[in-house]
């Protein structure tokens, strides 16, 4: 099961999905993200911080999305993964195509830089 719950910072949505991100799940997150997508929402954060797993089908989810937001120019940012969930992103060559931050702070600052205090 995944959960996913969303807030708003600096006018950015914040997406906190929580679970597995899977073969069962990887399409109900990916018709999640697509609504904030065609309601022209802005720039993408995901905190990756409560996925304990992303299998190939979830890895697949995250580039559909990666890539429908690309032609829009509006950014898409993971952060905050947990070690698995990094080393996934990583051995699928994900952190080469995609922006995955440290912590929330750091993707804030990627998609909104007057919020990093001028640095």
């Amino acid at each position: 099961m995944l959960d996913i719950t969303e807030t708003k910072e600096l006018g950015i949505t914040i997406l906190h999905p929580s679970g597995k991100l899977d073969t069962l799940t990887a399409n109900s997150f990916e018709a999640h993200m697509t609504i904030h997508i065609e309601n022209g929402a802005g720039d993408l954060l995901v905190n990756m911080e409560e996925v304990d797993y992303v299998s190939s089908f979830g890895l697949r989810s995250i580039l559909i999305v990666a890539k429908k937001l690309a032609p829009l120019n509006r950014k898409f940012v993971l952060f905050s993964p947990n070690p698995s969930v990094y080393e996934a992103l990583r051995y699928s060559g994900f952190l080469n195509i995609l922006t995955v931050m440290d912590s929330k702070q750091d993707a804030l600052a990627v998609v909104a830089p007057e919020a990093d205090g001028g640095g």
